[in-house]
């Protein structure tokens, strides 16, 4: 278990890789919007590697510059709540919508809720660190965002999305949002205790001279 627990974002790799071969195995028989949430799914694998292992270094920065945490190691994120959380809104969601995307509301679920990026990545950590760069802003503004915008122009353009759609995929980003990242990762796993902590090497990368740490 620890492989993953430690690991998980280099294996996402070879979930992205499969997706890519996927696509192009099928590219004559996906539809625009498969082939658009296939992509917001690969930009997650991105966004995720970015933000652990190159550059990496969120782990610092989520913990000491934007909690000041004084066990920044293993509180308030930890190994163990980054991986669920993680996982589950890689194959929890990000996954399921490109196989199953007549249930529109749901893949607009998975759009809305890369925008929510922006606020994090582009916007409060970025205040907090004092920069411009933080892991994981460049897949959010060169993936999520261009992404999610066609995916709804495209939509909208071929009248895909109505009003339910809306409320539905709206309200399904707060649910996740708040299940998986007010309650989840920052209210139910953290653990002063944790036996979870991130590694030496996973707090002392590029991040990590952001929030001060190296």
């Amino acid at each position: 278990m620890d492989v993953i627990r430690y690991h998980w974002y280099d294996l996402g790799v070879v979930s992205g890789i499969l997706m890519m071969r996927y696509y192009r195995a099928n590219y004559r028989t996906l539809t625009m919007p498969q082939k658009l949430l296939i992509c917001n799914f690969v930009a997650l694998i991105a966004h995720q590697f970015e933000e652990y292992r190159f550059p990496g270094g969120f782990p610092a920065v989520m913990n000491i510059a934007v909690h000041e945490s004084t066990t920044p190691d293993r509180y308030p994120l930890n190994a163990d709540s980054a991986m669920l959380t993680n996982l589950a809104a890689t194959y929890g969601l990000y996954l399921p919508v490109i196989f199953f995307p007549q249930i529109t509301w749901l893949g607009l679920a998975s759009v809305i809720f890369g925008f929510c990026q922006v606020w994090i990545h582009g916007i409060m950590i970025n205040m907090k660190v004092g920069a411009l760069y933080n892991p994981g802003v460049i897949s959010v503004m060169l993936g999520f965002v261009p992404i999610g915008l066609k995916y709804i122009q495209y939509m909208q353009n071929h009248g895909l999305l109505g009003t339910r759609d809306w409320i539905l995929g709206l309200g399904g980003t707060f649910v996740i949002g708040y299940v998986l990242l007010l309650k989840s990762t920052f209210g139910w796993l953290p653990d002063h205790d944790t036996p979870y902590p991130f590694t030496p090497s996973e707090m002392q990368r590029w991040g990590a001279r952001l929030a001060g740490y190296a």
